[in-house]
């Protein structure tokens, strides 16, 4: 296998927009739909339970309720942020898989499916989500800890054995606990690189994220501000030729002697089942470039609108559409995010090299082992049923004696 060989410092960065494509952007996409219809599903059932029926929320939100729903009822509320929750952990674990199919790659295993990315980061969920968790969790103790001391030193003569007394440790544990902050965001971004890169388990991800702050703090800072930069700028490129894409397709069928009204018709219909983007003025994509990305994306579908009505065949296309168009806006922070992975992915393997000088690329896998362990039982099994060449050669080649010879040699019982 054609192993990759990295530059070994920021240049490596530069890999993540072209990395994001591919394979990566329909793993972060499969998330992002799992996610979508989860949250479709939970904010209905939501709404319908305080009160409100299915006609009434078709009608307001149809396929597309992104709608504030801490705001609304209390049952809204709660599966709205457990949707969110779901959503979010779904991304985060696609994090896992494109990190492992990314070093994958580097290994020379181009053959490295998604398939197999999800299935990895399914079985190490645990250890990906419990690192960063883990960090949280001490900081909430010590955090709890400090609390119950200063509620005991509030008291008389107390304060001087607890507060001044004990002091001397508040404050390097105060100190740490700052630093623990640092780590939990770099364990938040990292850990899916650290369990699927290095295959880590929950403490090895929790250090992980401690010796990374702590070894490589610049390096971790400038690579990591470099990918955001990279992400940020390849995700409007990706933007602008999307909707270059649909301003081509507007004037090429929008014409009134080819599609004409049949295509306001059918886009009608679009908007109909996403009446929330309000995709039906046409504003130029630098003025919005720079704002809100949700306002840029409902700008996918431009030109002018006509009202127009059409049969059950316009119908049919239009949800067709509609569907088509949604997931292809949806390939676009799809797209960030898998930039984002494969970036963070790329920049552990670097900065691993500079903190432990450890290749992580060169080092064998659980997947390399295992096919070294089986090759050797193979060889070994080989060994043991093939028969002795060499001693059956050399029986057949000893000297024996002939049945003549053994004959005359018998003692004769007369």
């Amino acid at each position: 296998m054609l192993k990759t060989a990295l530059h070994w410092n920021f240049k490596d960065v530069f890999r993540a927009p072209r990395l994001g494509l591919g394979k990566r952007m329909l793993v972060m996409l499969e998330a992002n739909l799992i996610g979508y219809l989860i949250f479709l599903v939970l904010i209905y059932l939501g709404q319908m339970m305080d009160g409100l029926n299915f006609d009434q929320i078709w009608g307001e939100n149809a396929l597309l309720p992104f709608v504030p729903f801490w705001t609304l009822g209390i049952s809204t509320k709660i599966l709205g942020y457990l949707a969110s929750l779901v959503w979010f952990m779904f991304i985060y674990t696609g994090f896992g898989a494109i990190a492992k199919i990314t070093i994958k790659e580097f290994k020379g295993d181009l053959f490295y499916s998604s398939n197999d990315g999800w299935k990895y980061s399914l079985k190490k969920s645990f250890p990906i989500f419990m690192g960063p968790v883990s960090i949280l969790l001490v900081i909430v103790f010590f955090v709890i800890l400090a609390g119950v001391f200063g509620w005991l030193a509030h008291w008389p003569v107390l304060d001087i054995l607890i507060y001044g007394l004990l002091f001397i440790l508040f404050l390097p544990t105060a100190v740490f606990l700052v630093y623990s902050l640092f780590s939990f965001s770099v364990g938040l971004l990292y850990s899916p690189s650290i369990v699927a890169c290095a295959e880590e388990d929950t403490m090895g991800s929790m250090f992980g994220s401690f010796t990374l702050l702590w070894n490589q703090p610049w390096r971790l800072i400038l690579y990591s501000s470099l990918l955001l930069v990279l992400t940020f700028i390849s995700f409007h490129i990706l933007m602008l030729f999307l909707v270059l894409g649909f301003q081509f397709l507007e004037f090429v069928f929008g014409q009134s002697w080819l599609m004409g009204d049949t295509f306001y018709a059918v886009k009608a219909t679009v908007l109909g089942l996403f009446p929330n983007l309000g995709f039906n003025h046409l504003v130029c994509y630098p003025n919005c470039a720079y704002g809100d990305w949700m306002v840029c994306l409902q700008q996918l579908l431009v030109g002018d609108m006509h009202t127009v009505t059409g049969g059950i065949t316009t119908t049919i296309t239009g949800v067709i559409v509609g569907i088509f168009s949604f997931i292809a806006m949806l390939l676009v922070p799809s797209y960030a995010l898998s930039t984002l992975a494969s970036g963070f992915a790329t920049i552990f393997i670097v900065l691993t090299k500079f903190k432990d000088d450890d290749d992580l690329i060169e080092r064998k896998d659980e997947d390399e082992r295992k096919e070294e362990e089986e090759k050797e039982a193979d060889e070994d099994e080989t060994s043991e049923d093939s028969p002795d060449s060499d001693d059956t050669e050399d029986e057949s080649d000893s000297p024996g004696v002939d049945a003549s010879d053994e004959d005359e040699s018998a003692p004769k019982n007369e």
